[in-house]
């Protein structure tokens, strides 16, 4: 084995790594103990390595796959990359704006009613809202729970991608803006999908704004936020949205803030931010029952007016399902 030289011993190894020994073989023209032993004298020879040819093939992956930035945040110690939240700013030309709001839809769960989603978009359409805004699980998403696969009327992302898009499209009086919540994201960590951003891309009028919360700017200086969470409820309504209006910094702080995430209705005024937790679409599912936890079922139409010092009134329509 003396004769052959470095650069051979590493091309039999990578083919061997990569195919398997009885194909490494056939493709190398050479008998199974012929490749055996070349790749132990690679190893001995110091110039091939299991564990790190592996972890080279993953790296060129990567590679592949990610831009530099986001291959610089992962070097930087983030295992999943998710893409920031836009400000997005809106010439509304006004003072006033009427926004259409509504979250934790769940399409692709038994307890999502279509029904709602369709009475919704007609009451925006009957309002003449400026725009609707959807705080966050647009899709049930999979979790892997055990027993979650039997809470589904649609299996997986392409049946839910596909059912939510063909409701989107049926409304088209005026843009939606949707940010990312927990359940929609358990795609990107299973398999890097993004079901929010490519509902996006098939929906003309609906707009993907990021994971978690977003801003819309009116005017370049009224600020409304959406907002999602990982976190849980709390028994007392309002703690939740207490708790993250404490967390704001002063230079952060929104006029208006809309919560998803808790399936719970509640109003709450306080550091001068008029925060709306929206409730939801999806009826009370059977974990939350077993987790005792109620839900607010409905939409609402906020009918805002600012002036310089922010907003000086907001008429509000909350419509529940029962």
């Amino acid at each position: 084995m003396g004769h052959d030289s470095d650069k051979r011993l590493i091309e039999v190894s990578k083919v061997f790594l990569e195919n398997g020994l009885e194909k490494a073989a056939e493709i190398l023209g050479v008998k199974q103990t012929t490749v055996e032993r070349k790749v132990r004298e690679s190893k001995r020879r110091g110039l091939f390595s299991d564990s790190s040819t592996t972890k080279n093939k993953y790296i060129e992956k990567i590679v592949e796959q990610y831009s530099d930035d986001e291959l610089r945040i992962i070097a930087n110690g983030k295992k999943q990359v998710l893409e920031s939240s836009k400000k997005l700013n809106i010439d509304f030309g006004g003072k006033r704006i009427k926004v259409g709001v509504m979250t934790d839809t769940h399409i692709g769960h038994m307890k999502f009613f279509e029904e709602r989603m369709y009475a919704a978009f007609s009451e925006f359409h009957n309002e003449h809202v400026d725009m609707v805004l959807h705080t966050g699980d647009v899709t049930e998403g999979m979790s892997n729970r055990p027993g979650h696969i039997y809470e589904l009327t649609h299996l997986g992302y392409e049946q839910q991608k596909d059912f939510a898009v063909s409701i989107f499209n049926q409304y088209t009086d005026s843009p939606i803006y949707a940010i990312s919540g927990n359940h929609d994201r358990w795609y990107i960590k299973s398999s890097g999908a993004n079901i929010v951003k490519d509902i996006d891309n098939e929906v003309k009028n609906f707009h993907f704004l990021g994971h978690d919360e977003a801003d819309i700017i009116i005017d370049g200086k009224h600020k409304i936020r959406l907002w999602h969470g990982e976190d849980g409820a709390s028994y007392a309504l309002s703690y939740r949205v207490q708790k993250i209006i404490e967390s704001l910094q002063t230079g952060d702080k929104p006029k208006v803030m809309f919560c998803g995430h808790t399936h719970k209705y509640v109003k709450l005024f306080d550091r001068n931010i008029h925060a709306i937790s929206i409730g939801c679409i999806e009826d009370q599912t059977k974990w939350m029952r077993g987790k005792r936890i109620a839900a607010n079922p409905g939409f609402g139409i906020y009918d805002i007016t600012f002036n310089k010092d922010g907003v000086s009134k907001i008429n509000e329509t909350f419509y529940p399902f029962y």
